[in-house]
């Protein structure tokens, strides 16, 4: 009865929206790995069932979030507010965030930095070292009231933080400025299916590393050809979209003795991503209240996920799905994608998507395009004094925690999306000054729980 129920709900899919569940599958160039990253993951095979038990309990019982309490687009994030791995109002903080990560999911300090880092100064506060999770805060702004009345609020990753650390194409989540599904906060049940469904084609009901990379390749494909205002700039598009896919994999997937490297089922990402089966069969989504499962075990500290990492799982999408590793976007009109000269964009440092293959290079292309983005976003957030404190600390705080990317000696300066995205409707969701984001954060294009 169940798999009846499962076929009629895709059948309705395919009607609905012909394009997500017809298309022609693509064979990836070269397969992607099983276990992405660092080649010490494939042999890894120790299992602490004390050490690597995630505590549900006590402290860390969870709670939905309250009427204050903020929930934006990441799964990983919102599970560990609700859990008060990070704080449960759900604004970062530096110390909480290279600490919560790491106790809840074993994400090492290498790769927390830039997330942080990255994070504060295109969607947070500088000055205070604090962002929101999802929606724009008083809370984040080091000037409190003050700095709100002047300047208006940090963005935060919801709605106009877009395609900053947050892009189109995402794994459940909507493109912004898309005709429909448009919410980059709320997840969209048709695309968590797609996922399930793949998931039972290519590896009998587990979700893997090389399915979640075939899902990015899915995920991008369908924007193109439904969303006219698709776009898919250097940081967001090419790098975190595509990490953000592997993170799902390796810091979600559920650890034993017989599967010390990991092993991730439906249920275990229902839980995660806020997903209930109901007696129909179907999965009802429910916003914010992501959560970690009981009886879940996280990747040992001694096999942690690092930027290392990410670089490698990133090649290895490029490598696999070149066309995932684009940078450009639609023109106004479905299926009219037009990619950007990486060459102009990066002055030389990369030419082509084959080079961003090479993790070294891919990652000294991230950093150039972080350090590129970084002053154009804060001319956007602050003025006078304010302005120069604040570019002050790009070199103290910001260029540090990319140094994980690589020594980039002679590095060219690059070009932010301001310099070379003109032609591109998508890119305007960058647009608006930080009062506009406040005053517009709850009223964004979409259909998420305001």
């Amino acid at each position: 009865m169940m798999q009846v129920l499962t076929s009629l709900a895709f059948a309705h899919l395919a009607t609905a929206w012909p394009g997500l569940m017809n298309r022609q599958a693509v064979p990836p160039v070269v397969p992607f790995p099983d276990q992405p990253g660092l080649p010490t993951h494939a042999v890894f095979d120790d299992f602490d069932p004390v050490a690597q038990l995630v505590s549900v309990h006590g402290d860390h019982e969870y709670q939905d979030p309250g009427p204050n309490d903020i929930r934006g687009p990441c799964p990983g994030l919102n599970a560990a507010a609700n859990h008060n791995y990070l704080p449960r109002n759900g604004i970062a903080t530096y110390e909480t965030i290279n600490s919560g990560l790491w106790e809840a999911f074993g994400l090492d300090q290498t790769a927390t930095q830039v997330l942080h880092q990255t994070t504060t100064f295109f969607d947070g506060d500088p000055l205070s070292q604090k962002w929101s999770i999802g929606y724009a805060s008083h809370d984040v702004d080091a000037l409190g009231p003050l700095g709100e009345a002047l300047l208006g609020m940090p963005t935060g990753i919801c709605a106009y933080g877009h395609l900053k650390s947050e892009g189109d194409a995402s794994i459940t989540r909507g493109d912004f400025l898309a005709p429909d599904m448009n919410s980059n906060c709320a997840s969209y049940p048709v695309f968590y299916n797609e996922l399930l469904e793949l998931s039972n084609k290519r590896a009998n009901g587990l979700i893997t590393a090389s399915v979640l990379a075939e899902h990015q390749h899915n995920r991008k494909e369908y924007s193109i050809a439904n969303n006219p205002n698709y776009f898919s700039p250097a940081f967001a598009g090419v790098a975190f979209t595509p990490a953000a896919h592997t993170f799902v994999w390796a810091l979600m997937a559920n650890h034993s003795a017989d599967n010390p490297r990991g092993f991730l089922e439906h249920s275990v990402l229902d839980d995660f991503f806020s997903y209930k089966v109901q007696p129909d069969g179907s999965r009802k989504y429910a916003y914010g209240k992501e959560r970690i499962p009981e009886n879940w075990y996280r990747r040992s500290h001694k096999d942690p996920w690092g930027l290392a990492d990410v670089l490698l799982a990133v090649a290895s999408q490029c490598l696999a799905f070149p066309s995932t590793c684009k940078v450009g976007g639609n023109t106004g009109t479905v299926n009219s994608f037009e990619g950007v000269d990486l060459g102009d964009i990066s002055g030389g440092l990369v030419h082509a998507v084959e080079d961003l293959q090479d993790p070294a290079r891919l990652g000294c292309f991230i950093s150039q395009n972080i350090q590129a983005e970084a002053p154009s976003s804060l001319e956007k957030i602050f003025h006078g004094a304010l302005l120069k404190e604040a570019l002050g600390l790009v070199d103290k705080k910001l260029v540090p925690a990319l140094a994980g990317l690589g020594s980039c000696p002679n590095m060219p300066p690059g070009k932010g999306v301001n310099q070379y995205a003109a032609k591109f409707p998508g890119a305007r969701a960058r647009s608006g000054s930080r009062g506009e984001t406040a005053k517009d954060s709850k009223g964004y294009p979409g259909d998420a729980p305001k």
